[in-house]
């Protein structure tokens, strides 16, 4: 055979192989386009039902059908998200085992559609289209309707797959739950009430409902699940301390906010101080100590600022060491869990004080974190960061806490003047109770429920009700990833290898290629 021959066949081959591998992997695409098998990759397995959905769907007792109203042929990446949503509900029906439906309409294809969209209030998006090299713009729906026997949701407008599942299966939780719960805020000796409250109270409308109550007077109403009691700055009577602890022996949740200090944003950056007394019974009732201080981080969140320099007025951006950006957080716990960034604003450091394994700590400041001593506390935003620090002993602190299981009540009896109705008496113990506290009272103030900080709170107050359900589905996706900070000697390395340990690689690579091209030339 002669080398032309050897060569035309061994080109054949390679196109048959090159042919035969194309064949196959068209019919690869075409068989895995029409069934519905997948394998996630994706980090925490983002793009799979997660253990809360699938409770959520196993728990339908009667049959739910979901419509996906899509304008077709909508320019991307509306387009992608049609499929993502398609693909979502194709998993949503397989888990659902026979219990859930759905369809994807596209209203454009009837009137009455159009006409019954209208009439549920859901409006028509504007989309930017280009055709024929201009700029145009269409209207087109983007919505969900699900349907429970006879209740309806809806969700008037898709604009991202980012939270979608949350959103759907938080629907259908409320469809096919027993209505929302009852939280209870505790008012007096200058706790804030509800009209201090109020994004709290937005964040939460649709899952709970919320009560005040003055445990100086009344115990608990029966129907609450969670109780907040937020910035006491007073010592609370012997009455209000025992109403809470009896809510605790019902299994109730409790959520402690305090500190040594309360913000006074009205005022620009200052804090008022909390009476020292205003303390003492999380040591007696509940086991806490607020140590002494505020806990300021190098680890900090960043803010703007307001500043004067001789007739110019202008802003600027800086780290700001009392709202502490926390990354060290209990992964093992459920209500910390897959969270990576939370802002924990003008903390006061806190302690266990008879740690057990009922007992945790859920968020801690970094290792360069340090306590300001005070009252007065110094606040001022616009101090060097290296100033603040100088001299001080960094180390972390413990800024919020958490008791769940068995609880002993702190009172043997009640106290005198204590009067129970419908039967009721003194509880001594409790195998379902929990305890959160937080060593910043600012947490649910309105400037701070943002971000990260607003999945915290909803997970704590599902976790305080007993409604996990959700818990772990809410912080799926965040996508926020914070460096973590290098110590002395790990800066001083890197620093060292950029200015010298790089010049020096690529000095040695060159003597050795100049040494390769001299010996090739004297051979």
């Amino acid at each position: 055979m002669s080398d032309v021959d050897f060569r035309s066949m061994i080109r054949r081959k390679s196109w048959l192989s090159l042919g035969f591998v194309f064949l196959v992997s068209v019919l690869l695409f075409a068989l895995a386009s029409g069934s519905h098998l997948r394998s996630d990759w994706s980090d925490n397995q983002t793009s799979s039902l997660s253990n809360s959905t699938l409770q959520v769907l196993h728990a339908l007792d009667e049959p739910i059908q979901i419509k996906a109203y899509f304008t077709a042929d909508l320019p991307q990446p509306y387009g992608q998200l049609q499929k993502f949503i398609e693909d979502k509900l194709m998993s949503y029906r397989d888990a659902g085992k026979g219990n859930v439906g759905f369809e994807m309409i596209n209203p454009a294809d009837d009137p009455n559609i159009e006409a019954s969209l209208t009439a549920l209030n859901i409006p028509k998006v504007q989309v930017q289209v280009i055709e024929d090299d201009r700029a145009q713009v269409r209207q087109g729906y983007l919505a969900i309707v699900i349907e429970y026997i006879d209740q309806q949701e809806i969700i008037p407008v898709v604009q991202t797959d980012a939270g979608f599942e949350y959103l759907l299966t938080r629907k259908i939780k409320k469809l096919s739950g027993k209505g929302k719960q009852s939280i209870a805020v505790a008012t007096g000796f200058g706790a804030s009430d509800l009209k201090k409250l109020q994004t709290l109270q937005q964040l939460l409308q649709d899952d709970y409902n919320f009560i005040e109550v003055d445990l100086n007077q009344n115990f608990v109403p029966k129907d609450v699940q969670a109780l907040i009691v937020d910035g006491i700055d007073k010592k609370p009577s012997e009455r209000f301390r025992y109403h809470l602890d009896q809510f605790r022996m019902t299994g109730g949740g409790v959520l402690v906010l305090a500190a040594n200090a309360k913000p006074d944003l009205e005022q620009g950056f200052s804090v008022l101080p909390v009476d020292s007394y205003a303390n003492v019974w999380l040591h007696d009732d509940l086991g806490v100590s607020v140590e002494p201080g505020l806990v300021m981080d190098q680890q900090a969140s960043r803010i703007t600022v307001n500043q004067q320099q001789g007739g110019f007025a202008f802003r600027s951006v800086v780290d700001f060491p009392f709202i502490v950006n926390v990354v060290d957080i209990n992964a093992e716990q459920l209500i910390t869990q897959g969270l990576e960034s939370i802002s924990i604003p003008f903390s006061a450091p806190l302690l266990w004080i008879n740690p057990d394994a009922n007992k945790s700590v859920l968020l801690s400041s970094s290792a360069w974190s340090a306590v300001q001593s005070g009252p007065p506390f110094d606040v001022n935003p616009l101090t060097n960061i290296r100033e603040r620090f100088s001299g001080l002993s960094l180390r972390p602190s413990a800024l919020m806490l958490a008791e769940e299981g068995e609880i002993h009540s702190t009172f043997e009896a009640a106290p005198q003047g204590i009067v129970f109705s419908d039967g009721l008496s003194h509880q001594a113990k409790t195998e379902q109770g929990r305890l959160l506290v937080s060593g910043s009272v600012a947490l649910l103030d309105n400037e701070f429920i943002e971000g990260s900080n607003s999945i915290l709170i909803l997970n704590m107050l599902d976790w305080l009700s007993h409604d996990e359900a959700l818990i772990e589905l809410r912080s799926r996706g965040v996508t926020q990833r914070p460096l973590e900070p290098l110590d002395k000697a790990g800066r001083t390395f890197f620093k060292m290898f950029w200015i010298f340990g790089l010049p020096l690689l690529l000095l040695m690579l060159g003597t050795w290629r100049w040494f390769n091209l001299r010996a090739r030339r004297a051979a």
